[in-house]
């Protein structure tokens, strides 16, 4: 079996988590290896974490989001929930249209999965993903379209969302 060059471990990244650490790797558990979380502190109480029960590894990451998007490795799953455009949230709006693309270009070349509440929003990108019929974002090269299994929505208002890249057909 061949090893691809990105190597084989599944990553999630979340960014902005605050102290959102053991309940993603929970949610997580088998999708994922490895969760990096990044965010300028912290946690509260955190110790590096290793696989443990099917749970994936943690990898924290204490730098802002824009000192970091751009060098992080690839990821598979995009995972972000309860940040805020007020105090005490990220105030970055990070599924609008300066931040998701960003993190994007990190997911291989079939795509990925968003996981997320639709927090800090920002431009109607998230409403257009989660419609039934899906959305194209031909800017970014990106079809998102909400999975057939939501398996957290109910539970944690979560969405789970498909991405995969297109390729516009040349002019």
């Amino acid at each position: 079996m061949d090893t691809p060059s990105h190597g084989s471990l599944r990553r999630a990244f979340y960014p902005c988590c605050a102290d959102d650490i053991e309940e993603p790797r929970r949610l997580l558990a088998g999708l994922v290896e490895e969760i990096i979380y990044c965010d300028i502190q912290r946690p509260r109480g955190y110790r590096h974490s290793k696989p443990t029960d099917g749970l994936p590894s943690v990898t924290f990451v204490q730098k802002n989001l824009n000192d970091y998007v751009d060098s992080m490795p690839l990821i598979h799953v995009f995972f972000y929930r309860r940040d805020s455009p007020g105090e005490g949230g990220s105030g970055l709006y990070i599924l609008g249209k300066e931040w998701l693309p960003r993190i994007l270009r990190h997911f291989p070349d079939e795509g990925g999965l968003i996981v997320t509440d639709g927090s800090n929003r920002g431009s109607g990108v998230f409403r257009k993903m989660i419609r039934p019929s899906g959305y194209l974002r031909k800017t970014w090269g990106c079809q998102f379209w909400p999975s057939r299994e939501q398996p957290w929505l109910n539970t944690h208002r979560l969405h789970r969302i498909e991405m995969k890249r297109v390729v516009s057909p040349r002019s």
